[in-house]
């Protein structure tokens, strides 16, 4: 308990207008691996070749003791894709040895019956199984694979007969183009009718630097705001249960559109709050890896977090010179800390206590 209460005071002090943190990020991300073996329309990932370099298992184990040591609550796996790693189900099992609370991001190309049961028995609280369409020919369209649908309604199932006491929490993970827009209800209504747990909703973001891209019929233009608005507001309102972040988050996908510098009004945590990792060991206050604020070979995290580099990152940050994103782990935590208060520390108290998976 005396690290959840140092987290909330230390993410009550930033909300007073501190800048540098008193503990370790409550949230990191560590992109286990850089490739894919999926075709998304959004995303390059899988045109990189497998690199020899990324972490290695003992550099990955490391790296899970000293964010223990920081106190971090959750570590999230993610890539690429991290099943391609043979080494996720003993690094997961790692993180849990360390009181973390743990999520993965899958494709779920890979996730048959052996290594669902691997996922579960290694500890796992929460896994993202990648959903673009609620129909096979959507999704497999924009996911690149056919078949992909049908694949991942197996592991769901599989996931499902698995798992004992709802453990692992089983989430959609649905990116946001202009092509499945009008499908978003029917993958909020397919969550909901198929007994999980919940549904991230994440804009696609161009971001060539990080291999992300929204191009031709896939991206929206100024003039949409209004029109992908109203249909995030339909989906909150219809399945609220299954949408887990802070509601200040689905009330700007709009602004991002038509006013993404508007954002900059807002608290920005990251960097300060959360902490991303690369396959090769850098340190990003966020998954856009701007600025880095150093890399585990060189240096221990704890280096990095309390030093002069990640100290000039929160101050670029401050001044409005980070990119804005919409990245809903990140976005939805900054809404968070800004409504919290003394009066009102649910906001703030709940997700700490819960594992930090969701603000």
């Amino acid at each position: 308990m005396y690290k959840q209460v140092k987290h909330l005071r230390n993410l009550l002090r930033f909300a007073k207008g501190k800048s540098e943190p008193i503990i370790g990020p409550v949230k990191a991300v560590w992109e286990a691996v850089n490739t894919c073996n999926a075709r998304c329309r959004t995303c390059d990932r899988w045109k990189e070749k497998t690199d020899p370099t990324i972490l290695s298992t003992a550099e990955g184990k490391s790296l899970i003791q000293q964010l223990a040591d920081l106190s971090v609550l959750n570590l999230t796996f993610a890539g690429g894709e991290p099943l391609l790693r043979k080494d996720i189900y003993e690094l997961l099992a790692a993180a849990k040895t360390q009181q973390l609370s743990t999520s993965l991001y899958t494709n779920s190309l890979l996730l048959n019956v052996r290594r669902a049961k691997e996922l579960i028995d290694s500890g796992l609280d929460l896994i993202y199984l990648s959903l673009d369409g609620s129909k096979p020919e959507l999704n497999d369209e924009l996911r690149g694979i056919t078949g992909y649908f049908d694949l991942t309604m197996k592991a769901i199932e599989s996931l499902k007969s698995l798992r004992s006491n709802g453990h692992p929490k089983i989430f959609i993970a649905a990116t946001i183009t202009r092509k499945n827009l009008d499908d978003l209800e029917n993958i909020a209504r397919l969550v909901k009718v198929s007994g999980l747990d919940g549904l991230s909703l994440q804009l696609a973001l161009h971001a060539p630097s990080i291999n992300y891209r929204v191009e031709g019929d896939l991206a929206f233009q100024p003039g949409d705001g209004a029109a992908l608005q109203a249909v995030i507001d339909r989906v909150v309102e219809q399945y609220a249960h299954y949408l887990p972040m802070n509601r200040e988050y689905y009330r700007h996908f709009a602004d991002y559109i038509e006013q993404p510098e508007t954002l900059h009004e807002h608290l920005n945590t990251v960097g300060f709050a959360t902490a991303v990792i690369n396959p090769w060991g850098d340190v990003y206050p966020d998954p856009l890896q701007t600025f880095s604020m150093g890399n585990i070979r060189r240096q221990s995290f704890k280096e990095i977090w309390f030093g002069e580099q990640a100290s000039s990152v929160r101050q670029r940050v401050a001044r409005h010179e980070y990119p804005v994103s919409l990245f809903d782990n990140f976005l939805s935590l900054n809404f968070a800390v800004e409504h919290a208060s003394t009066l009102s520390l649910h906001h703030l108290l709940k997700p700490i206590l819960n594992g930090a998976q969701h603000f």
